[in-house]
């Protein structure tokens, strides 16, 4: 990848979008966010993606069914979910649907660079 890395962040919860843009915006990545399953699904149809982040629990679609949109019209697009429900149920379903990583909420600063460089390393 020679340019910065382009992601997309799916999230209810306003706080959490606003701390994942500003971290991931301050690191040079180029960003979009979306509120809901569907808005994330139009920008994935619009725009090239190189990674998801996306929550499991949103009200209409929650992040399995964006993960499972989103990969049929990017195949190649790279996905983490984040959660604040992290049963194994959730996560081996997260693992099987082929999520690349998984971050638990709450998370620091450090912990979502951390994620987000170690999934990109894996595209590139």
């Amino acid at each position: 990848m020679t340019s910065k890395p382009k992601i997309l962040v799916v999230d209810d919860a306003g706080p959490v979008v606003i701390l994942c843009v500003n971290v991931l915006q301050a690191l040079g990545y180029a960003i979009r966010a979306a509120n809901q399953g569907e808005a994330a699904i139009e920008l994935v149809r619009k725009e090239p993606f190189d990674l998801l982040v996306v929550d499991y629990k949103m009200p209409g679609m929650n992040g399995f069914e964006v993960l499972e949109q989103a990969r049929r019209i990017r195949p190649d697009m790279v996905c983490m979910l984040m959660t604040a429900h992290g049963t194994p149920d959730i996560i081996n379903e997260a693992t099987r649907l082929g999520f690349n990583y998984i971050l638990l909420k709450p998370f620091t600063p450090s912990e979502l660079r951390g994620a987000v460089d170690k999934v990109l390393a894996r595209k590139s």
